[in-house]
């Protein structure tokens, strides 16, 4: 087997969790693995016959940023000798910048893998809180230009994914499959939802203006209706965004009916799939979410946009529900509809479950992971 280093800006919470402690078994089965990430201490460990490289996390943006860049650069070389690295994967196309440079230059031998999990781009625009956007995204377009074009091959999670990314370098090689879920633990999920009360909808991301859950808010102000639940769960990563979302749902009396639970453990969400009506995802721009597999898995019915890279797995009415994105008309009256016909629902549900077991699983991800280390 091949030596390979992943490189990433991931947060690792320690001890790490029974979810990445399965997922590094399945990856040390087709590679002898190394990682080099992120943890809110620094620490160096073997789990599951991975070699991890953990550094602290600084809580400015900036200052941690440079210091993802500076760790590539310095820290990169030494694990390639100690590990004899046969391969190096870079999480995304901008972070990966120094260490992609400085492996051109030091390592001729050793491949380069540049992964894309979304929007690398324009994501900056919709999710951060930057004074000057626009110079960020014309320095990060030149950055991902230079990492993909030195790349060996490109690996992205979904078909929008994987035209962004050649969109900089048409000519590269690209091997596509979503990131990792336990398909398992979500499939055992048993359903407790129903409609007779109140009608529980979810979102489920970072409540930020590129996942849109103020649209929800807008539509459930549509209805006028008592019934309607919203959740809004995940991290807050833009706090002026935050702000105008939770002046929307008073605006609109809407605080009973609107929950914000911020970031939760994994039990917590499952025990959410387990008894919601209706994950929405409002996305504009989307890699390939996790919680889309999550979500029907458990047989949750979801509902999305039609930004790119969500039809690799939602096909309106059979494997989930599609509105127009950005489209406040389009989500309520789509919303309308689900809620109407809610055994046509649970059975859009259900098929959606067995077509992503069918189609995904832990081998799947394993062996697509063996078929891009062997491309290299």
């Amino acid at each position: 087997m091949k030596n390979v280093l992943f490189v990433s800006p991931t947060f690792y919470n320690l001890p790490l969790s029974e979810n990445i402690i399965k997922k590094h078994k399945y990856l040390n089965e087709v590679a002898n693995v190394t990682v080099l990430a992120f943890a809110n201490q620094k620490k160096i460990f073997e789990e599951s016959e991975t070699n991890f490289y953990l550094s602290k996390k600084i809580n400015s943006r900036l200052l941690n940023y440079l210091k993802i860049l500076l760790i590539s650069y310095f820290k990169i070389p030494k694990l390639i000798n100690k590990h004899k690295i046969e391969i190096v994967t870079f999480q995304d196309p901008v972070t990966s910048f120094l260490g992609v440079y400085k492996i051109k230059k030091k390592f001729k031998n050793v491949k380069i893998v540049l992964e894309s999990h979304g929007d690398f781009i324009n994501t900056l625009d919709l999710e951060k809180n930057l004074v000057i956007p626009q110079v960020y995204k014309k320095l990060f377009s030149k950055m991902a230009s230079f990492t993909i074009s030195n790349s060996d091959i490109l690996r992205a999670v979904s078909s929008s994914t994987e035209e962004q990314a050649l969109s900089f370098d048409p000519s590269k090689k690209v091997v596509r499959f979503p990131a990792w879920v336990d398909f398992e633990i979500f499939s055992n999920v048993k359903p407790l939802r129903n409609n007779e009360k109140n009608f529980k909808i979810l979102f489920i991301g970072s409540v930020t203006d590129r996942k849109k859950p103020h649209l929800i808010v807008e539509a459930m102000n549509n209805f006028n209706s008592k019934d309607i639940k919203l959740y809004i769960v995940g991290p807050t990563p833009n706090e002026n965004y935050l702000s105008q979302l939770k002046k929307l749902v008073q605006e609109y009396d809407l605080v009973d009916q609107v929950s914000f639970t911020g970031s939760i453990d994994r039990k917590s969400v499952m025990d959410h799939y387990a008894d919601t009506n209706l994950m929405i995802l409002p996305s504009v721009s989307e890699g390939l979410a996790r919680v889309i597999f999550e979500s029907q898995v458990t047989a949750c019915p979801v509902l999305v946009t039609d930004a790119p890279g969500m039809g690799d797995i939602v096909i309106d009415g059979q494997t989930g529900y599609i509105f127009e994105s950005d489209n406040l008309e389009s989500l309520t009256s789509k919303i309308q509809e689900i809620k109407n016909n809610y055994q046509d629902a649970i059975h859009v549900g259900n098929n959606a479950k067995n077509f992503i077991l069918s189609n995904y699983s832990a081998d799947n991800f394993k062996f697509s992971f063996k078929k891009l280390f062997d491309a290299v």
